[in-house]
């Protein structure tokens, strides 16, 4: 999958985290997961560095952390996990219509998932609760899986018309839809640029304490010094 995204920085305002958390974060994945974030993005055709770049905001790196609904490396919710499986059986609603992944995702992400789940795509139903639970384990099997969920949910976002200026794939829309969900209507809104993202999201229904939640988020993708500064501008390399 080829994206055509912004340049970043995309908005003249600093990471809230620092350079020496960002890399801190990044040689944590790198050390430690990357070949989970290779196979990923080897099966949902997105840049490697996207993927590192989410979790390394997301979690820090981290495969535990203190939050119990949203999980893992990726952060995913039980609700995005089963998504996400009805996403590759081509049974995922969103937007009033139903969404399949392309084939090639499709043929790539059943084995993975299969070798946990050996029904799966052959008319088994993987319970949501046993597929989050493997998405929160603290075990190999459990980081591969966490990690496959959340580039089969970035790769869901990249394709999606809303998100899509143009020819432009907006990171900075999906780095915030990720964040608060992607079925604001704010999201359907053109915009210039991130700035104009932050102001309408500031200016959005969401609570007060969502808005600078996901204000910061935004900067710490797009901003100066950002997961998406380092990583895409070759500012810190993975491999």
């Amino acid at each position: 999958m080829i994206l055509r995204t912004q340049s970043f920085p995309s908005i003249y305002l600093p990471n809230p985290f620092t350079q020496t958390d960002m890399v801190r974060f990044f040689e944590r994945i790198k050390n430690n997961w990357l070949p989970y974030f290779i196979k990923a993005a080897d099966v949902t055709g997105l840049p490697l560095s996207l993927l590192v770049a989410k979790a390394a905001v997301e979690s820090g790196g981290n495969q535990k952390t203190p939050n119990t609904s949203y999980v893992g490396l990726m952060q995913v919710g039980k609700m995005t996990v089963a998504a996400c499986l009805d996403y590759l059986q081509g049974t995922m609603y969103a937007d009033g219509k139903k969404w399949s992944a392309p084939a090639a995702v499709v043929a790539k992400a059943v084995p993975i998932v299969r070798t946990s789940f050996p029904a799966f795509g052959k008319g088994g139903k993987v319970h949501p609760d046993a597929a989050f639970a493997l998405a929160k384990s603290d075990t190999a099997k459990g980081a591969e899986f966490n990690v496959l969920i959340g580039a089969l949910y970035l790769q869901f976002l990249c394709q999606h018309p809303k998100f899509i200026d143009g020819d432009i794939v907006r990171l900075d829309k999906i780095m915030s839809a990720y964040n608060t969900g992607p079925n604001y209507s704010f999201y359907n809104v053109p915009v210039a640029d991130t700035g104009s993202l932050v102001n309408i999201i500031r200016q959005s229904r969401l609570s007060a304490s969502k808005k600078r939640e996901t204000s910061r988020h935004i900067l710490k993708f797009c901003g100066q010094g950002g997961a998406f500064d380092l990583l895409f501008n070759h500012k810190y390399r993975l491999t």
